[in-house]
Formats: structure tokens, sequence, C-alpha cells
């Protein structure tokens, strides 16, 4: 399977950290806005990769709902499946020193 490949199964499409942080921040409520899943020292790059690859992943998924213009996420339809497993994935290595 590939990330062109539609799924909905948690175990797949969080895979990813950034689709993690995702969902857990709007698990724990520190997530309204695109920005507020920026990180220091590669702002336009994850920004892309977020409008790119992950949010429309997470939107196709029902995780979240996608306001493109506001740049706002919530919350989607399949929310809660996703949130129920954020806490039971490996936390990616950090390979960078951004901060």
């Amino acid at each position: 399977m590939t990330l062109d490949t539609p799924t909905t199964d948690p175990a797949v499409v969080l895979t990813a950290s950034e689709r993690r942080r995702a969902v857990a921040g709007l698990a724990d409520g520190t997530v309204e806005t695109i920005a507020d899943l920026r990180v220091r020292g590669r702002a336009d790059e994850i920004a892309a990769e977020l409008r790119e690859t992950h949010l429309p992943a997470l939107e196709e998924a029902g995780y979240i709902e996608w306001d493109r213009e506001a740049g706002t996420i919530e919350p989607g339809p399949n929310f809660e499946e996703a949130a129920e497993h954020v806490g039971d994935l490996p936390l990616p290595e950090s390979t960078s020193s951004d901060d």
C-alpha cells in the first residue's frame, strides 16, 4: 500500500508523525489552525507537507474537517477512531535539532 491509497485504518493513516500530531493536538485541544502544527525551523517545508500530503489524508479518512480558506481544522466524523489509537503508536525518533 502507498500513501496515495485511500485508507481509514488508523494504524496506517497515523504512521506519519505530522498526522499523529494533528489528531493528538485536536484531542487535547491545542490545535485549531494549521499554524498550531508548525514547528520552529522548517515552517515553510512543514506547511507544504501538511497542505499537500498529511491534511488531505486525514480529511479523506474522516479524521479531520479542514477549512482550507480559513486554515482551520477540527475533528471529523471518524475522529474518535483515530484519537483512540494515537497513544498506542510509537513516537518517531527525532532526527532534527531545529529547536
